[in-house]
C-alpha cells in the first residue's frame, strides 16, 4: 500500500516538474503534452487514489475471504464447508465458487477425506460417485464421477 501512495507522490511530483518545463520550454513540448498537463488537476488524482483504494480493499476482501474458505475446509465436508461460507458471508457458494476460493488442490483434498469417511463407512466408490453425481460435485477429471475415479482420487 505504501508503494502505491509513493507512486501518487512521484505521479504529483513528474506532473508539477512537467508543468515548470512546459512552461519554461513550451517549444520542447508537443501539442497533447501540453492540453494534458493544462487540464491535468489533484481531482484526477483523488479520483485515481480513490479507485486504487476501492481495488486493493476488494483485493483484501477476497484474500480473506479465500483464506477463511481454506480454514473452513480443511476442517468440514465438502457441502459443510459451503453451508458455512454461505452463512458467514451471507453470499452464494456453490461448489465450482469454493474451487475457486480455495484452489483445485484443496477441493481435491477435501474430497478425498471424504470419500475415505464414506469408505469406512461401507460405502462403495460406485455409491460414492452416483452421490457425487447426485450432489452435482464437479469431478477431478472427466464429465462425471465414476467408480475408477473415486478410487483413484482415494488412492
Amino acid at each position: 500500500m505504501a508503494e502505491t501512495l509513493d507512486f501518487f507522490v512521484t505521479a504529483r511530483e513528474a506532473i508539477d516538474q512537467l508543468k515548470r518545463l512546459t512552461r519554461d520550454f513550451p517549444h520542447l513540448s508537443s501539442k497533447p503534452v501540453r492540453i494534458a498537463i493544462e487540464v491535468w488537476n489533484e481531482d484526477m488524482f483523488r479520483k485515481g487514489e480513490l479507485i486504487w483504494l476501492e481495488r486493493e480493499r476488494i483485493r483484501l476482501e477476497r484474500s480473506a475471504l479465500e483464506d477463511r474458505a481454506v480454514e473452513i475446509l480443511d476442517t468440514n465436508l465438502v457441502d459443510d464447508a459451503i453451508d458455512l461460507l454461505s452463512k458467514e458471508f451471507s453470499m452464494d457458494v456453490d461448489y465450482l465458487g469454493l474451487i475457486d476460493l480455495v484452489g483445485r488442490d484443496k477441493y481435491i483434498a477435501a474430497l478425498r477425506r471424504e470419500g475415505i469417511e464414506l469408505k469406512m463407512n461401507f460405502i462403495s466408490p460406485e455409491q460414492t460417485a452416483d452421490l457425487w453425481n447426485g450432489q452435482g460435485k464437479p469431478p477431478v477429471g472427466g464429465e462425471r464421477w465414476n467408480a475408477t475415479g473415486v478410487s483413484v482420487l482415494m488412492g
